[in-house]
């Protein structure tokens, strides 16, 4: 056999093992088809390490709020709208940006969790995740059915942003709470 097929032949292997790693844990997470299918195309960065996944997770944490908040004041260009709904906007926009200083503070926190202080530094890992989740459930308390938000079209379609940002940063937490 050509040594190009025996290398391609472990590599799918490989490939497979990753992919496998990833699949079992996030069935420890909330949202298990989400987790895979959002974190699968970083397989070959993770491998079988469970900080990888874990910094896979937030880093896909971060990048869905920010795209989320972007989305988010995309969608008010143009549209007139009560007192009521641009203060549970502006509400959301500034929850969500907190939520993204708290995934910055949590990958700076992941990049040096090695050392004495290693109990100290995953408390404030998962404090920060915490509180970005809170942040955006938050933001999504000003978009209930009942909250009287009267935008019915934004208010549907910035619930889905942050339901999807909340279900990734609950993923995250499970994830990195795992690794402790």
């Amino acid at each position: 056999m050509p040594s190009s097929y025996m290398e391609e032949e472990t590599s799918l292997d490989t490939n497979a093992k990753d992919t496998d790693f990833i699949k079992a844990s996030c069935e420890t997470t909330r949202y298990p088809s989400l987790c895979y299918k959002t974190l699968s195309p970083y397989a070959t960065t993770i491998e079988t390490n469970a900080m990888e996944l874990a910094n896979a997770a937030l880093t896909v944490c971060l990048k869905s709020a920010k795209s989320t908040s972007k989305d988010v004041r995309g969608l008010l260009k143009g549209q007139e709208l009560s007192m009521q709904d641009g203060q549970a906007v502006a509400d959301c926009l500034e929850n969500m940006s907190d939520s993204v200083d708290e995934m910055k503070k949590s990958m700076v926190e992941m990049k040096d969790l090695d050392g004495p202080d290693y109990n100290e530094k995953m408390g404030n890992l998962k404090t920060w995740v915490s509180a970005a989740l809170t942040d955006e459930d938050t933001c999504m308390d000003g978009f209930e059915d009942d909250s009287g938000v009267e935008n019915v079209k934004i208010k549907v379609s910035i619930r889905g942003y942050i339901v999807n940002v909340a279900e990734l940063t609950s993923n995250a937490l499970a994830l990195i709470t795992n690794i402790s």
